[in-house]
């Protein structure tokens, strides 16, 4: 089922298949802003509480925005400048430009299909969600390069997902695989913190660290089991999107208690960064990237 609605005061497209609803948000970077489990109306997703959706301009504050549920990062995480090369001197916004854009929505019977042309470079960005057969949720993307030279670029999907007790991140690393923190809250040491599940919800104290894993993925899924048996999963093309970043946020920032893994075409939050340590990430003069999430429920 797809039908228009609301999410909080925000015009929003709603897709249902037979166990999830996926809310979205075309004139809000076409975000993913609630997924709700049908069986019993559980919210799936880190949500804010407050009545009014706090919007991202497109010279606004990221972090001071709604900054919750499934954004798209596009064509970074971290702002950055390139000295180099055709876009020399253009600014990739903080988090990306895709998510503070409003798409053009078109809803079919089967599907919704948002689109939206960047404001800074040659790139069209096209975003697909559909009910699946198996009582999931598709997403799948696709990003054209229509300039006749490559395209340096990071897509990773930001997932917040509501933190429980309990609940433990699944990823088909061994434990021990060799990851790299990128920030962590003072006062932790950054090694002892567990690589897959929360360590209690502390307001304002409890740990937030975010690191990634340094070898690709070796198959395409993660997700999250919660304390009552239930997977909620996420699998994809490991090799469209074959690295796995992770957020683990006990309580330090903003207050709430999240797991948010990141899939992406590439680790360390920017195309520079990335590219600086032997990571590729391009789209090729007049070529598309292409990648898909399917996300469903298992017990």
């Amino acid at each position: 089922m797809i039908k228009s609605g609301k999410y909080k005061d925000r015009p929003a497209l709603i897709v249902e298949s037979d166990t999830l609803r996926a809310v979205l948000l075309p004139e809000d970077g076409a975000k993913l802003a609630s997924l709700v489990r049908l069986c019993d109306g559980k919210e799936l997703l880190a949500v804010k509480p407050d009545a009014y959706y706090r919007r991202l301009t497109y010279d606004g504050s990221y972090v001071d925005s709604e900054c919750s549920a499934f954004d798209d990062m596009f064509p970074t995480i971290d702002p950055y400048v390139p000295e180099a090369g055709p876009y020399a001197g253009i600014p990739y916004p903080d988090h990306g430009e895709v998510c503070r854009r409003p798409f053009e929505a078109a809803v079919y019977w089967d599907r919704v299909v948002l689109t939206v042309r960047s404001q800074l470079f040659p790139i069209t960005y096209q975003k697909t969600v559909a009910p699946a057969s198996d009582g999931g949720i598709d997403i799948s993307y696709r990003i054209e390069n229509c300039a006749d030279h490559p395209f340096p670029f990071v897509w990773a999907g930001h997932i917040m997902l509501r933190g429980e007790d309990g609940m433990c991140l699944l990823t088909p690393f061994e434990n021990g695989a060799a990851t790299e923190m990128m920030f962590c809250t003072d006062g932790y040491e950054p090694q002892t913190l567990p690589r897959d599940r929360l360590t209690g919800f502390a307001p304002d104290t409890g740990a937030a660290y975010k690191f990634y894993y340094l070898d690709k993925l070796p198959a395409g899924y993660f997700g999250v089991r919660y304390s009552d048996g239930c997977h909620l999963m996420f699998t994809f093309d490991a090799e469209k999107l074959p690295y796995l970043g992770v957020w683990l946020n006990n309580g330090a920032f903003q207050g709430t208690y999240t797991i948010a893994p990141e899939p992406c075409t590439a680790p360390f939050d920017a195309p520079h960064k990335a590219a600086g340590r032997g990571y590729s990430s391009v789209i090729e003069p007049m070529d598309v990237f292409e990648c898909s999430l399917h996300i469903h429920i298992t017990d």
